[in-house]
């Protein structure tokens, strides 16, 4: 069977992208139609976004470094150009799988299994994940990357027109496949140190086995570890993207992120002083954040609290399958594990001297703390606990 995905007929790249970011549902019809190569699709739409979005992340990290509030990281040429050629052939390897993972869950939610169109919706629905990463090529525009969690809302969007999906099965397939993706994406890239992105260009996982069961009565979903996803409240999740989508400013408004500044202290335990502090919002995805520069001598910790509105359960999706991960080496760690509902990471990089605790909450919630110079996994945790998840929840509540 030919797997045709655009061809003759098709728009250039730039009308696409545009197409798909600001008319989605009447792109979705068009897309819907076309006939074209898999081939073509993958290397004359997908290709170019995934290079420019690593070749910019090459220039930020080269040129400008990586940090603020004078602590900035620049690594080497040879380095970065590693980093993004693994971030390229995971961007082309993550969508080529997902598409596999939207065919191989179609029929469980009276989807109609279709590869080609199944490869049309992981490509195009990842547009705006890969345009956000233009970002990357300055880090004070990095909070902007959260406007690629919009590739989520062409997801949902372009789900009943590709694959047929019933109405009343939508979101337990949209979710269903999110979070075999995630899931999947965490336990291998954790486990191999692989590069993951936040949507579309996780690396490192090779193929899957079996489905996931429709949602039984009760609104659940089964994932492959045993765990399940409430659908009642991603459905709620699943209407406010819509919402967003729509214009509808009552679905995507932000947290005031002089809230989130309020919420970082003077000093943090430890001996480490407040050096300076910023906030920022991208209202139009429901999104702020606010970060605070802490040192002790020639340590530094970088404390940041975000919110990310409407799509932050989209981030707790990990913790909703009970993740955990680990891997370890003699230069470091990596753990992952799922504690109340909530998604921990911990990193240690003793040849960088880093290290690093994270805290995906409730809400839309999220604490990190990345600490350079010496400081150890620790510390990094006591100052994400010296503000409190809770409280970071209890704003977005």
């Amino acid at each position: 069977m030919s797997m045709d995905v655009s061809g003759a007929g098709a728009p250039s790249l730039i009308d696409r992208a545009k197409n798909i970011i600001t008319a989605p549902r009447a792109e979705w019809a068009k897309i819907a139609g076309e006939k074209a190569d898999v081939g073509k699709l993958y290397m004359g739409y997908l290709l170019p976004l995934a290079a420019a979005a690593a070749i910019a992340m090459a220039i930020g990290w080269t040129v400008f470094g990586m940090g603020g509030f004078g602590f900035t990281v620049r690594l080497p040429i040879a380095a970065v150009i590693s980093m993004a050629v693994t971030q390229l052939l995971g961007a082309l390897i993550g969508v080529y799988v997902f598409a596999l993972i939207l065919n191989a869950l179609a029929p469980s939610f009276g989807s109609q299994a279709d590869m080609g169109q199944a490869h049309k919706l992981a490509v195009y629905s990842s547009t705006a994940g890969y345009l956000a990463g233009l970002f990357q090529i300055f880090p004070p525009l990095g909070v902007l990357g959260l406007l690629g969690l919009y590739s989520l809302v062409l997801l949902y969007l372009g789900m009943p027109v590709l694959m047929k999906t019933p109405n009343d099965k939508r979101v337990g397939y949209f979710i269903s496949a999110i979070v075999v993706a995630i899931v999947l994406g965490i336990v291998f890239g954790v486990a191999l140190g692989a590069v993951r992105t936040m949507f579309g260009g996780v690396g490192g996982f090779a193929g899957i086995g079996g489905s996931v069961p429709a949602p039984s009565a009760q609104g659940e979903v089964k994932l492959p570890n045993g765990a399940t996803v409430n659908l009642s409240e991603m459905e709620k999740l699943a209407k406010q993207m819509e919402a967003a989508q729509s214009g509808d400013a009552k679905g995507a408004a932000a947290i005031d992120p002089a809230k989130l500044q309020a919420l970082l202290p003077q000093a943090l335990p430890g001996g480490f002083v407040r050096d300076s502090v910023e906030s920022s919002t991208a209202s139009a995805m429901g999104a702020a954040s606010a970060e605070g520069v802490y040192k002790n001598g020639d340590k530094t910790i970088r404390l940041t609290i975000a919110s990310l509105g409407p799509m932050g359960a989209m981030a707790g999706l990990a913790a909703a399958a009970g993740v955990n991960a680990n891997r370890e080496d003699a230069n470091g760690y990596e753990r992952a594990r799922t504690v109340d509902g909530r998604m921990i990471t911990e990193q240690l990089d003793k040849a960088g001297n880093t290290a690093k605790y994270a805290v995906i909450g409730k809400k839309g919630a999220a604490l990190t703390a990345e600490g350079s110079g010496g400081v150890s996994v620790d510390e990094a945790r006591a100052a994400v606990e010296a503000v409190g998840i809770e409280r970071a929840e209890a704003l977005g509540g």
